[in-house]
């Protein structure tokens, strides 16, 4: 449950200036680099057998963008989209876990994917569908047939959706991330980093397409409907301080003005 009066605001980067930077080869006071508007909450916390604030979610947004410009640029060059999706999560629900006192969930299927510290010893079986935790999902969104990107150029002005993916479709709640090439830049090129953080908590099974990979050896997966994404832009919580991310997503995913 998400609870607390939205407000817009533009966060200062002093606001993570302080204390100890969350990624190696930073200097503390330092390492932020990028503003957020932020959908921030007075007293706002998320619900899900741990508290999370969107004070958090920032920590762990601006920590994993750090820690993604902290690796060579090559390895982004040599991996997909979809094993970059999955790094960009992977980086941002340890970050988060650490930052709420949680932890990942400890089997590579399991669900969901940040859970309390008491299912630590639960078994296989109990983590394959915890009954407590936070689910998150990265996607880089689709782009206009015909555009060839090339890995390190900026996505979003090709953006023409933005779909997460579930791998059924009794998914009730869910924070989804958005990456693009839109951090630090290298010769004509920029590094990932997250763009943009939704969640929502009231998602439906109609608001979940069809289970597609349902034969052979492919991974069975729903992708999220236009129902769903209306859901996931009413509860946006941050976006990349650009007026071409802020527009854009206001677009695709129906954010209020």
């Amino acid at each position: 449950m998400f609870t607390g009066q939205k407000r817009w605001e533009t966060r200062n980067p002093a606001f993570f200036g302080r204390g100890n930077c969350p990624c190696p080869g930073k200097k503390p006071g330092f390492f932020l680099r990028r503003k957020f508007l932020s959908c921030t909450q007075k007293n706002a916390t998320i619900q899900c057998g741990f508290q999370v604030k969107s004070s958090d979610i920032e920590y762990a947004a601006v920590a994993t963008s750090n820690q993604l410009e902290s690796l060579p640029f090559t390895l982004f060059q040599s991996i997909d989209l979809k094993a970059l999706s999955g790094m960009v999560g992977a980086i941002f629900a340890m970050n988060l876990s650490k930052q709420v006192d949680a932890i990942v969930n400890p089997i590579e299927k399991g669900h969901p994917d940040i859970i309390p510290k008491s299912g630590e010893n639960a078994s296989e079986e109990e983590l394959r569908n915890y009954s407590e935790g936070l689910e998150i999902k990265c996607t880089v969104g689709n782009v206009s047939k015909g555009s060839e990107l090339k890995t390190g150029q900026q996505r979003v002005s090709h953006l023409s959706g933005i779909t997460w993916q579930a791998h059924h479709r009794e998914v009730k709640a869910l924070m989804g991330l958005v990456t693009d090439f839109s951090g630090s830049k290298i010769g004509d090129k920029y590094f990932p980093s997250i763009s943009g953080i939704f969640f929502a908590d009231n998602l439906k099974i109609d608001d979940w397409g069809a289970i597609s990979g349902t034969t052979g050896r492919n991974t069975k997966v729903t992708g999220m409907k236009s129902s769903g994404k209306k859901k996931m832009g009413k509860g946006w919580i941050l976006l990349l301080n650009q007026s071409s991310y802020i527009s854009r997503y206001q677009k695709i995913l129906s954010i209020p003005a």
